[in-house]
């Protein structure tokens, strides 16, 4: 068997050399024979049929490509945005801040104005204050300050305010001092009594100014005597007769001529005057105040 299988002779099987020369060839035809029918238009109906066919896949993998490169860019503007965003955050919040310190400045400029100018008029020596809180007590016209006895701040000092329109005058006496805060008894408290003294031409005389805003009005004049009859619209201003007399009172603290207000209306009282006060500065008002803390000599 063995002999017989070796002396057999075995064909390979195997494309001859001929057959892909013939592929080749048919190839060659094909692709001239489609150039040619796309030359002469032969070949539209079918590559319209093709396009229509293939078109909804095509848009398909178009809108795919498109929505995954507009989810990066997205993602990539969203970032940006964020970024941007941040950055104007912490300039507008900058910007707030400057404009802040610029009002700040601007009022304390005008604060330290007025106090220059009313220094240059009195012989006062002041400290500025900021009315921080209005006492909520129905029974007690009370204002409390941001300045205490580190301040200098102390009780009986007269309080004085200022409009645009009206002279400096007397808002009230500091009744309570801490380290930094004070309470100010307003002058049109019922509990407030000042020595007095009413500018008439070119006389005057004493009276005390007492408070009256829990009896309906204001400021009341009282204890005049009928020497000099009073005129409405007669000057009213402190008389400083305690710190005069030099005695060991709060009130000692008060100088005299710090205007108070003006006559408004008179009644006598036997042998004695009483008048109504329009103060000069409103105390319920007022948000910025100063304290009188001496004379200067």
């Amino acid at each position: 068997m063995r002999d017989y299988l070796d002396n057999r002779q075995i064909k390979l099987s195997g494309h001859t050399p001929r057959r892909p020369l013939l592929l080749a060839v048919l190839f060659c035809g094909l692709a001239l024979l489609l150039l040619y029918g796309d030359q002469r238009g032969m070949l539209a109906p079918v590559r319209g049929a093709l396009e229509q066919v293939l078109s909804p896949a095509a848009q398909q993998l178009t809108a795919i490509r498109d929505g995954v490169t507009g989810f990066w860019m997205g993602v990539g503007d969203v970032r940006q945005l964020r970024e941007e965003n941040e950055a104007l955050r912490q300039e507008v919040t900058r910007l707030q801040e400057e404009l802040i310190a610029h009002e700040e400045a601007l009022a304390e400029n005008v604060n330290l104005r007025q106090q220059l100018g009313i220094e240059g008029d009195t012989p006062w020596h002041l400290l500025g204050a900021e009315v921080t809180v209005r006492l909520p007590d129905a029974g007690r016209r009370v204002i409390l300050i941001a300045r205490g006895t580190q301040d200098g701040v102390r009780p009986g000092m007269a309080v004085v305010g200022q409009t645009e329109t009206e002279p400096t005058a007397l808002v009230g006496i500091v009744e309570e001092v801490s380290v930094h805060t004070a309470s100010i008894l307003l002058i049109t408290d019922f509990g407030s009594q000042i020595s007095a003294r009413v500018l008439h031409d070119t006389s005057s005389t004493l009276g005390l100014v007492q408070g009256q805003w829990q009896r309906g009005s204001r400021l009341r004049l009282a204890d005049v005597t009928r020497d000099l009859p009073l005129t409405v619209g007669d000057t009213v201003v402190s008389a400083g007769l305690t710190s005069e007399l030099n005695l060991p009172l709060a009130l000692a603290a008060v100088p005299d001529g710090i205007p108070i207000g003006e006559v408004e209306s008179i009644n006598t009282d036997g042998h004695t005057q009483v008048a109504e006060l329009r103060p000069y500065v409103d105390p319920d008002q007022v948000k910025y105040v100063w304290v009188i803390l001496n004379q200067s000599e």
